[in-house]
């Protein structure tokens, strides 16, 4: 039995000895360092916006009327600082599915009347994609 557990020990030190060994070192050359401000994104195959999406007419998409939505959902994060809070909303009838996420309002002090965890009613505003809450209440 010792010579059993010997030569384990000999075969766990050749294979450890293996193991750790180190192969021959190979060259490696470094290449030129990139720009700080190169991009990867091949610029000249990108139109700019003015031409994308129908014609080079160079005349400006009317505006659409303001359009007004009422929503519900569970406020997440106030900024009062910044004027924004995040809101876990339930389906927006006509504009947007559920979801959560952040937005402005149109006056701070809104902001103040409720607070993390609240069930809230609000009404949101949007101005041809410019998205901001004009009214903010807690729910009943």
């Amino acid at each position: 039995m010792p010579n059993l557990l010997k030569c384990t020990a000999c075969v766990l030190v050749v294979l450890l000895s293996a193991a750790c060994a180190q192969g021959p070192k190979s060259e490696v050359k470094a290449g030129p360092t990139p720009q700080a401000g190169a991009s990867p994104i091949p610029w000249g195959t990108v139109e700019p916006p003015r031409q994308v999406g129908g014609g080079s007419s160079g005349t400006p998409q009317p505006r659409l009327p303001v359009r007004t939505f009422r929503g519900r959902g569970v406020v997440r994060l106030i900024n009062i600082g910044e004027g924004w809070f995040e809101i876990d909303h339930e389906e927006i009838e006509g504009f947007m599915p559920a979801m959560q996420m952040e937005w402005m309002v149109k006056d701070k002090s809104m902001l103040r009347t409720v607070s993390v965890g609240d069930r809230v009613d609000f009404t949101l505003q949007d101005d041809n994609g410019s998205e901001v809450v004009t009214e903010l209440r807690k729910a009943p």
